[in-house]
Formats: C-alpha cells, sequence, structure tokens
C-alpha cells in the first residue's frame, strides 16, 4: 500500500492550477461555450458586415470621387484635397419621435462601427485573443481581476505586456517577435474616404434594414468582450469556494476524491512535480457538489470523465 502524500501550501496551490486548468479548458461549461460561440459570429459576421459598409460609404463617395481627390493630392500635394484611409464609420437612421413633454424631435440613431483595434476596442482584443494571450503566459483577465484596484502595479504590468503583444504600444520597427496585430487590423478592414480622418464629422445615413445589420454587428462586437466578463466572474467564484474548502485538506487522497468526483482527472504527479477550516461543508462530496455545475448545458458527468481521461492518456504517451 503507498503512503497517502501529505499536503502542504505548495501542493494545494498545484491542485488549484490543475483544477483553474480544467474550468479554462472545459469547452462544454456554458459561460467558456459562450466566449467561443461569440467569437466565431464575430468572425462570421465582419466580412460581411464590412463588405456593407463599403457599399454604403462609396455610395456617398463614389470610387471616380476618390480616384478624382487622390490625382489631385498628387499633382498638388495636401492642396489637392483631404483623404483618409479608416476603419470607424458611423451610420444614422433618423426618425421622428416624441418626447414625454410631447414635443417632437428627431433622433438620428447614430451607430458607431470601429472595424480596427484600438484604445476603443481594449476589452475587446484581450477577448478576442484571450487564448493566444494565455499561451503566452500573459493574464488577459488583468482587467477583471483588478478592476477595483488599479494602482496594483502587477495591473501595468500585465496592461504593458498584454498592448505591446497586440501592437497598442509598439509598431513592427522596433518589434519584430510577434504580429502587430492592430496594424494588421488596420490594413485588412480599411476604407479609403474623403474628407479629415476624424471619425466623428462622418456620418452615413442608411435605411432600416442597413441600420438593423449594423445594429446586430455592433451587438455582435460588445458580447465578446461581455462574455469574457462573465466567464472571469463564473471562473473567479469557482476558483475562490475550490481554494477555501481544500485549506481543510491534508492529504493527496481527500484531493483525489474530490477531483474523482468532479470527473477532472488527477494523479500524484501533479502535486510532487509542483510542489483551519475543516468543516464538513467541506467534504470532497459536499465541496464537489458546490462546485459541480448544475446546468444542463453542460456536459454530462461521464462525459467529462471520459474527455479528461483522454487528455490524460495524451499526456503520458
Amino acid at each position: 500500500m503507498t503512503q497517502d502524500i501529505r499536503l502542504n501550501a505548495e501542493k494545494r496551490k498545484a491542485l488549484v492550477q490543475h483544477y483553474e486548468n480544467h474550468l479554462r479548458s472545459d469547452v462544454s461549461n456554458k459561460f467558456r461555450k459562450a466566449m467561443i460561440e461569440a467569437k466565431q459570429t464575430y468572425d462570421d459576421l465582419v466580412p460581411k458586415v464590412f463588405e456593407l459598409a463599403h457599399k454604403v460609404v462609396r455610395s456617398y463617395q463614389p470610387q471616380d470621387d476618390v480616384d478624382t481627390v487622390k490625382a489631385m493630392r498628387a499633382k498638388y500635394g495636401e492642396h489637392g484635397g483631404d483623404i483618409y484611409e479608416d476603419n470607424c464609420f458611423n451610420f444614422t437612421n433618423p426618425t421622428i419621435e416624441t418626447s414625454s413633454e410631447g414635443r417632437e424631435y428627431t433622433n438620428d440613431n447614430e451607430i458607431n462601427i470601429n472595424f480596427g483595434l484600438d484604445k476603443s476596442h481594449y476589452d475587446f482584443a484581450y477577448a478576442y485573443y484571450y487564448d493566444e494571450l494565455k499561451a503566452k503566459n500573459i493574464d488577459a483577465d488583468f482587467r477583471y481581476r483588478w478592476s477595483n484596484d488599479k494602482k496594483n502595479p502587477r495591473y501595468y504590468e500585465i496592461e504593458n505586456q498584454a498592448n505591446e503583444y497586440l501592437g497598442f504600444n509598439r509598431s513592427n520597427q522596433n518589434n519584430h517577435s510577434t504580429t502587430n496585430y492592430k496594424n494588421e487590423w488596420k490594413q485588412k478592414y480599411m476604407i479609403e474616404v474623403i474628407g479629415r480622418s476624424y471619425c466623428g464629422e462622418r456620418q452615413f445615413k442608411v435605411d432600416d434594414t442597413t441600420h438593423s445589420v449594423f445594429k446586430t454587428f455592433k451587438i455582435a462586437c460588445e458580447k465578446v468582450a461581455t462574455t469574457h466578463e462573465q466567464f472571469f466572474q463564473y471562473l473567479d467564484k469557482k476558483l475562490k469556494t475550490f481554494e477555501q474548502g481544500i485549506k481543510s485538506y491534508t492529504k493527496y487522497s481527500q484531493a483525489k476524491e474530490l477531483f474523482d468526483k468532479l470527473g477532472i482527472a488527477l494523479n500524484e504527479s501533479i502535486v510532487n512535480e509542483q510542489s483551519s477550516m475543516a468543516l464538513s461543508v467541506f467534504s470532497p462530496s459536499n465541496l464537489a457538489d458546490m462546485l459541480t455545475d448544475k446546468d444542463d448545458e453542460f456536459a454530462s458527468r461521464e462525459e467529462k470523465i471520459a474527455y479528461y481521461k483522454s487528455l490524460m492518456r495524451q499526456s503520458v504517451q
């Protein structure tokens, strides 16, 4: 009979990390699934919506006019007219409405659409490149983790890492270590417009149907970020419960019983390689119940066990 491993602070930390890795990789989790689906929806919509935006802009600024301004600039420099490559646009669909005082007024119903990555898209960018940032050991959750403590030096350290990686804090001239995503998006989703480089000055009136498409796309953009925040809140709550619970665990066998009940593969190498609230509520059975999601959208316990057993087999091959 093998000796039961005694747990210490480092081994409990390894168990917390193992549980967190499970939560992050469990695509059957409804919050993680929502993140993935939100990103996929955005990816499906963006080429179609960009094409629609291009058609709207060209209906107001025909390509012949754009070419004329470009020719004038080639001949007369900046005196030949203003033209700008941009991915930020405002679309309106004015309606006559009545105020609570009974007065009629015009509601522009303006929607701002930005196809690029810039300072107004930080939350979107961290969510969209969530997996990639995590793979680079950059905490993509930092804005939510320290939302009430932004003076924490760690917050700014990780913010700089994320912004450097995505291209917000650099140019390709200074750093060739990764793709400059900010510049990549700007080049990919760019429309030449006549006028100055101020997004707020450009408004294009559209019909009801077109406005509805832009509104749907705007919601899809916002959902990429909101599903990330919801996943973090779910993750944070689960991890705090888990950490509090295993404080009372002194032996590996207790942790093994808990992970078995959760349907998560665990072996001794997890705690060996990474190496006074003992209340009944934190017994392996009860703690497992607290950590198990009671939702029909989640995979069954048997499916989870099969999935993680397959991962474990792959890891030892």
